[in-house]
């Protein structure tokens, strides 16, 4: 059997992103039993998540251009460890503020993960199905974390969380010793400022925080929607892992198929045929409706590999930074913004404010439409 050539391997950023995202995705699934334990509010919960999530986020932009500036593998590394140490002394944390603080450092391990990880992905031909493949093994993770987490803790109860530091290590030694060196680009500041794409970069900066706008509203009401809709709250969680799974191949099919016809092409091909597959979703009942939602979460995420790649040969003296604009920034700024997604809601229905909100698809396709062919 031939082995892949160790510059091509893609397998050790997914495995550090599955690693990642995975250990992250244990709050949203201990959050009802830190409340209970720590005796805090549905406010403070929810400070909590938006802690972490603004850290990982808008820490993105600086730790990508550090990361262009040292060389990217120590962040590869850094950012996971980070990340599963201190998801996995939440159980042990001794207070609220312990607690935060944590999760302030697990929030800087994701935004110091991210763009590194991106730019590491190996070039040449393929390198949007290697994408695809790093950003799909994210999502797997966050399909698989909660449900790791929730049969460690209810089994053996929070105080068991650090035991899971084991596994993580262990993927942590695998990854080192296969990933790539990666190489530093000193004197970034002056090549963004006068770069002759850093329109087009922004471009693609603009039209992924409409469509994590959306993706991100869609996700964190999604269960809301079913259950308003009386279904059973078993079928809204498994609506969510088909969501999250149906991702995971858009971002495969996205990538490989960028690399046959051109990324703009799949950009924009991808982004209007969200745009059906969400009023469908919203218009229709039933396990119609959970194929249609399925069809938009391949659809809108198939573009996001697509649109880092895209960025990344661009700019490539750039791609940490310009990783860290297209993942971090598009997202934490697209968050911010569905809170008047739920003020609406509150207003005039939660379907209906989803059903406006899915108007952002528009400028999004159109900022999709307006990059360079080549």
């Amino acid at each position: 059997m031939n082995r892949l050539p160790r510059q091509t391997r893609v397998w050790p950023v997914s495995l550090a992103h599955g690693l990642n995202d995975g250990y992250g995705a244990f709050l949203s699934a201990l959050m009802p039993l830190l409340i209970e334990r720590l005796g805090i509010s549905l406010t403070l919960a929810g400070l909590l998540t938006s802690v972490r999530s603004s850290i990982a986020s808008f820490g993105q932009w600086p730790l990508g251009l550090a990361a262009d500036r040292f060389g990217p593998r120590a962040f590869v590394l850094a950012g996971p460890a980070l990340t599963v140490t201190a998801m996995c002394l939440l159980g042990v944390a001794p207070s609220y503020v312990g607690v935060a603080a944590l999760l302030i450092l697990a929030g800087l391990g994701t935004a110091a993960f991210h763009p590194a990880g991106a730019s590491l992905v190996p070039e040449g031909e393929g390198r949007g199905l290697r994408m695809a493949l790093f950003s799909a093994g994210g999502t797997l993770g966050v399909a698989l974390g909660p449900l790791l987490v929730t049969q460690v803790v209810s089994r053996f109860g929070l105080s068991a969380l650090p035991f899971l530091l084991l596994p993580g290590a262990i993927c942590l030694v695998l990854i080192g010793i296969s990933l790539p060196q990666g190489t530093s680009s000193p004197g970034l500041r002056r090549a963004w400022a006068r770069h002759p794409h850093r329109t087009s970069v922004l471009r693609l900066w603009g039209m992924g925080m409409f469509r994590d706008m959306v993706g991100t509203a869609v996700s964190g009401f999604l269960a809301v929607v079913w259950t308003q809709r009386g279904v059973p709250l078993t079928f809204a969680g498994f609506s969510l892992a088909v969501y999250a799974l149906a991702g995971a191949l858009g971002d495969v099919v996205g990538g490989r198929l960028s690399d046959r016809y051109g990324r703009r092409v799949i950009l924009v091909g991808a982004l209007l045929l969200a745009i059906p597959a969400l009023y469908l979703f919203l218009f229709t009942r039933g396990f119609l409706s959970l194929a249609f939602l399925a069809l938009f979460g391949s659809a809108s995420a198939a573009s996001v590999p697509v649109s880092v790649v895209y960025g990344q040969e661009l700019m490539p003296e750039n791609r940490g930074l310009v990783s860290g604009l297209l993942l971090g920034l598009a997202w934490g700024v697209g968050s911010l913004l569905v809170t008047a997604v739920g003020a609406l809601a509150d207003r005039v229905g939660l379907e209906p404010a989803l059903a406006c909100v899915g108007l952002a698809l528009i400028p999004a396709a159109s900022l999709a439409l307006s990059l360079p062919r080549r």
